[in-house]
């Protein structure tokens, strides 16, 4: 009876053991999770901060409102600049013209293949209808 013992305790530290490398595996594996969470919000953000959970995101409010602050300024001012020179005011112009007549020509293409297609059409499937 001893030796039925000793089998039954080895076989339990050996179910042991296998559940230990079943929860350090599912440690591992958690952990790598997180880390490539962590380094998808870096990615996303592109903030820079290494400590991004750690502030309490006050951090990241501030930042996003520099951000507007920033877009906010620019927007503005080249605005103003461009309706004060007549120079950019022309070339803003021009790049438009330059736009409506690439338009034009694809609009009198597109004309030509309808009318093409429309002579081509066979008449049997018209009377067919």
């Amino acid at each position: 009876m001893g030796e039925k013992e000793e089998q039954v305790k080895q076989h339990g530290d050996k179910e042991e053991e296998r559940k230990a490398e079943k929860e350090e595996k599912k440690h591992e594996n958690e952990e790598k999770k997180d880390k490539k969470k962590d380094k998808d919000k870096k990615d996303k953000g592109k903030e820079g901060d290494q400590d991004n959970g750690e502030n309490g995101g006050d951090d990241d409010e501030e930042k996003k409102k520099k951000k507007k602050d920033k877009k906010n300024k620019k927007e503005k001012n080249p605005n103003e600049d461009n309706k004060k020179d007549p120079e950019k005011l022309k070339l803003k112009l021009k790049k438009v013209e330059d736009k409506i007549q690439a338009l034009v020509v694809k609009k009198d293409e597109i004309l030509k293949l309808i009318q093409e297609a429309e002579q081509a059409k066979p008449v049997e499937p018209a009377a067919a209808s």
